[in-house]
């Protein structure tokens, strides 16, 4: 009698959009942020939408929000930054 494989159960759809949220902080913290960030194992990316104003775009799955907002935070102990909730489009 021949065994079946167990089946692997599906994951579910990729979500359409990346949360968001963006990051203002001192220009001379910018490779401390990454270092920091970097730390928690591929939780969140970011790039640098400003370099002069130090305006940051932090990128991540929206079912981790909660992990990276407690990221953060506890950034924010470490060097003085400001989190910025997107705006919502108006269409």
């Amino acid at each position: 009698m021949s065994r079946r494989a167990p089946r692997i159960p599906k994951a579910p759809p990729p979500p359409a959009r990346s949360g968001r949220l963006y990051v203002l902080l001192a220009k001379a913290d910018i490779a401390r942020f990454r270092f920091l960030l970097e730390a928690r194992d591929n939780l969140a990316l970011f790039t640098v939408l400003d370099p002069h104003r130090a305006a940051l775009k932090v990128v991540f799955p929206p079912d981790r929000e909660a992990e990276v907002r407690a990221a953060l935070a506890q950034i924010a102990t470490e060097i003085p930054l400001c989190v910025v909730e997107p705006r919502l489009s108006s269409s």
